[in-house]
């Protein structure tokens, strides 16, 4: 179908179409005038994508892009946690009319009915939406009376912001609780491991790890000493002590470098020198050679005394060295043992003191991620803002009359053409030879013109002659 085609049905169905395109209006108009105005009230929220510790200042890698961050915001807004806050906060459980819930006649619906009616019917009439590509979040809502739709949204925007910090504050809180409960433990094993140092210490007497050691340490260096020095002295002796029973004790070398047995072998010499020259002059009964006699056996006796005394100390010298020999080794022994024990009682001591250095870490650690979590618990401050705060609305948002007259006008339109063509092809007139071709297959052959018209035509096809309408004179 051409468009002139199309012109000639509009034109020759006139009426139909204006009466339809007429009705369309006029019921878009009426129904425009009567229908309940409704009134939308919006505010819009803006979220801060900037992660910050609050507590230490730094940043804080979030895994979030924005559009995924703003759908979760978009959820957490349509939440039955926001609604509810939104629900306590304009007491609507009290006053379910107010959003359209009307309580059923015959029963009595429980409170948590009533909470799940009016959360569907705010959610209904809610509409969340978030900027591609800013930040910020619009929320709208739609109702009858504009005073409460403005409520609504900003209750709506106030409970949202306080969701969100208690969102962020109550992992802080739990986190609290339990880094709580992890220092008084940590504080326990802390009290125990310093419990156990303590009795240890007592048990073993050290307070000081390396002091005592130390000084037992150079009291057993100084024993070895002492060792040593004795048994070299032993060697020594007991080496005198076999040369004195190998040998003449005249010919030892500690009987020959005693002075007093020197004198006394000099003194010896000189009486028997004496006592030969007066056997020479004297007898043997004379008192003088009797006196010097008598002094040569007590100067020899003198002589073998000290000897012998020499010969004993040497003896005497040996057997004190071999008893302070073993004194010192069994001394050397014992703080050997002394000093092992200490060892073993530091190594406890230091595995404790290691313990409790460990425990005082961890209660260390625990305590400072109990405060930051405190004070992350306490932080209200958060990271989404109201932007514009809706405001009454003073022109209804539903109905548009000038806007619905025209969409009604183009739909009158529509719908009058297309009655036109429907009433066309169940009742198609003949006006043009198309027509009469196609209705009876058989081929015009001439059109004779309007008797209105005064332009000539054509009889026959498009290359027949042409004839003028007649003109028809009255009178002469």
């Amino acid at each position: 179908m051409v468009l002139g085609q199309l012109f000639r049905i509009v034109k020759a169905r006139i009426k139909l179409v204006g009466t339809i395109f007429l009705i369309t209006v006029l019921t878009t108009v009426v129904v425009s005038l009567i229908i309940t105005k409704k009134y939308t009230a919006a505010t819009t929220v803006v979220v801060d994508m900037r992660g910050t510790d609050p507590v230490l200042g730094g940043a804080v890698g979030t895994p979030y892009t924005i559009q995924s961050y703003l759908s979760t915001q978009n959820d957490i807004i349509r939440s039955q946690r926001v609604v509810g806050k939104v629900i306590d906060t304009l007491g609507l459980l009290d006053h379910p009319g107010l959003v359209g819930v009307q309580t059923p006649a015959d029963t009595t619906p429980t409170p948590e009915m009533m909470r799940a009616m009016i959360s569907d019917a705010l959610l209904k009439k809610l509409t969340v939406s978030s900027s591609r590509e800013g930040s910020t979040i619009t929320v709208s809502y739609e109702g009858t009376d504009p005073v409460l739709v403005e409520r609504i949204v900003n209750a709506f925007a106030d409970s949202y912001v306080a969701a969100s910090v208690d969102l962020k504050t109550e992992p802080a809180k739990n986190f609290r609780v339990w880094f709580e409960e992890q220092s008084k433990t940590a504080r326990q094993q802390l009290e125990q491991a310093q419990s156990k140092l303590s009795a240890a210490q007592q048990a073993s007497g050290i307070v000081a790890t390396d002091e005592r050691y130390d000084v037992e340490n150079n009291r057993l260096n100084e024993l070895s000493q002492q060792l040593v020095v004795v048994q070299t002295a032993l060697g020594e002796s007991r080496s005198r002590r076999d040369t004195l029973g190998r040998s003449n004790r005249d010919s030892m070398p500690d009987v020959v470098a005693n002075p007093l047995i020197q004198t006394l072998k000099a003194d010896l010499g000189r009486a028997e020198a004496r006592l030969e020259q007066l056997s020479q002059r004297l007898g043997h009964n004379h008192p003088e050679y009797m006196s010097a006699q008598a002094e040569v056996e007590g100067l020899r006796g003198r002589l073998n005394t000290e000897t012998a005394r020499v010969a004993g100390s040497i003896t005497s010298l040996n057997t004190v060295n071999v008893q302070r020999e073993a004194e010192l080794r069994a001394a050397v022994e014992a703080q050997k043992a002394r000093v092992m024990k200490l060892r073993a009682s530091r190594d406890q001591l230091s595995v404790l003191e290691r313990e409790v250095q460990s425990a005082q870490r961890a209660l260390d650690v625990v305590t400072q991620r109990y405060n930051e979590t405190s004070l992350e618990s306490q932080n209200r401050a958060s990271n989404v803002s109201i932007l514009t705060r809706a405001t009454v609305p003073t022109e209804p948002s539903r109905p548009q009359p000038v806007l619905n007259t025209v969409i009604g006008a183009i739909l009158g339109l529509i719908i009058a053409i297309l009655a036109a063509l429907t009433m066309e092809v169940v009742q198609r007139p003949l006006r043009d030879p198309e027509d009469l071709l196609q209705a009876s297959g058989v081929p015009v052959l001439a059109v004779l013109p309007s008797a209105s018209s005064t332009r000539p035509q054509r009889l026959i096809g498009s290359t027949g002659p042409t004839m003028r309408p007649p003109t028809l004179r009255l009178g002469n």
